[in-house]
């Protein structure tokens, strides 16, 4: 074969190679976005674990917060108090009622960063994430619903009276925080299952470290 015979060859050739790398190109840009993609949405995942891991430990530490057994001076209205900073006998009820109000407004604030960041999560992971929150929201209502009965009965100490010793003993036991390993407090571990749901869920995404 002649030299001037293999110009239609070469010329043939070349555009295969051209067409072969622009192919090939291609191939890469687009694994190359896939991998990109990929470590986007692993990194947003770490990040919405993470804040919503966070938002759920407030809402633990609110917990602590509320159900503290111990009533400080500073958090009685200064014109409630005696000399001695105790609650006058006749504020027993407006007193604690205020303590009360003023500690769940801590509550309230952290359940209200969980349910915002709960939101975006069944955002991202579905419908299934969604029953992850019941749990703490009905530890919540049992302390909300504890917590009236105990300011009503200050309002009014006839109030409810046929209660059980034993129905008291739990009522304490969900007002009051004992510690993790008190015997006395039945409620703290019911907090910490209904915490434990949410870390079953989100450990493994915070564990990617994006």
């Amino acid at each position: 074969m002649e030299i001037s015979e293999l110009g239609p060859w070469i010329s043939a050739a070349k555009d295969s190679l051209v067409g072969l790398s622009a192919v090939t190109a291609t191939i890469f840009a687009y694994l190359g976005l896939s991998a990109w993609k990929k470590e986007l949405k692993g990194k947003a995942e770490y990040q919405l674990a993470k804040d919503v891991l966070k938002s759920v430990y407030k809402v633990r530490e609110a917990f602590k917060h509320v159900r503290n057994p111990a009533i400080y001076q500073y958090e009685y209205p200064e014109d409630m108090t005696d000399y001695h900073g105790h609650l006058k006998r006749e504020y027993n009820y407006e007193g604690t009622a205020h303590v009360y109000e003023k500690r769940w407004e801590i509550m309230h604030a952290a359940f209200k960063e969980l349910e915002e960041h709960h939101l975006n999560a069944q955002v991202e992971w579905g419908s299934k994430f969604q029953d992850v929150i019941t749990g703490l929201r009905s530890c919540r209502v049992t302390l909300q619903i504890a917590i009236q009965q105990m300011l009503e009965r200050k309002k009014d100490p006839e109030f409810n009276q046929a209660t059980t010793r034993e129905e008291r003993a739990n009522e304490r036991s969900v007002l009051y925080y004992g510690g993790e390993d008190s015997e006395y407090d039945k409620f703290t571990p019911e907090i910490n299952e209904a915490i434990a749901k949410f870390e079953k869920w989100l450990r493994p995404h915070v564990s990617k470290k994006g």
